[in-house]
C-alpha cells in the first residue's frame, strides 16, 4: 500500500508543478506553440537524467524511486498531453507548427536526457 501512495503523491505533486509552469508560460507566450507542456517535457527528461545517474551510485528506497520516477516524473511530463497538442495543430492546420513540436520536443527530449545523465556523472565525478 505504501508503493501505492508514494506513486500518487508524487503523481499529484508533479501535476501540480506542471499546471503552474503551463500557466507561467501562458503569461509569456501567447501563440499556438504548446509551451508549458514543451518546458515540462524537456525539464522532466534533464531531471530524469540527472536522478537516473545519480541514483545509479546512491542507494534510495524503491519507495522514494516510485515517488519521484513513477509518480512526480509521470505526473509532471505527459505523452498524452503532447499528443492531444499535436494532433489539435494539425485540426487547426498548424501542419508546420505541429512537425515541429513533434521533431524538436523528441530530439530535445532525448538529448536532455542525456544531458542530465552526463552533467550528474560530471559533476559529481562518478
Amino acid at each position: 500500500m505504501i508503493k501505492i501512495f508514494a506513486v500518487a503523491l508524487g503523481g499529484a505533486t508533479g501535476s501540480v508543478a506542471r499546471y503552474l509552469i503551463a500557466v507561467a508560460a501562458g503569461e509569456y507566450h501567447t501563440q499556438t506553440f504548446p509551451t508549458g507542456t514543451f518546458i515540462a517535457n524537456l525539464l522532466g527528461c534533464l531531471l530524469i537524467g540527472i536522478l537516473w545517474s545519480l541514483f545509479d551510485r546512491i542507494q534510495i528506497s524503491n519507495e522514494f524511486r516510485l515517488f519521484l520516477f513513477t509518480g512526480f516524473l509521470g505526473g509532471f511530463t505527459t505523452f498524452s498531453t503532447f499528443a492531444r497538442e499535436t494532433v489539435q495543430l494539425f485540426k487547426m492546420g498548424e501542419h508546420l507548427q505541429a512537425f515541429t513540436y513533434l521533431a524538436v520536443s523528441n530530439f530535445f527530449a532525448l538529448s536532455m536526457v542525456a544531458l542530465g545523465f552526463m552533467l550528474a556523472h560530471r559533476l559529481l565525478r562518478w
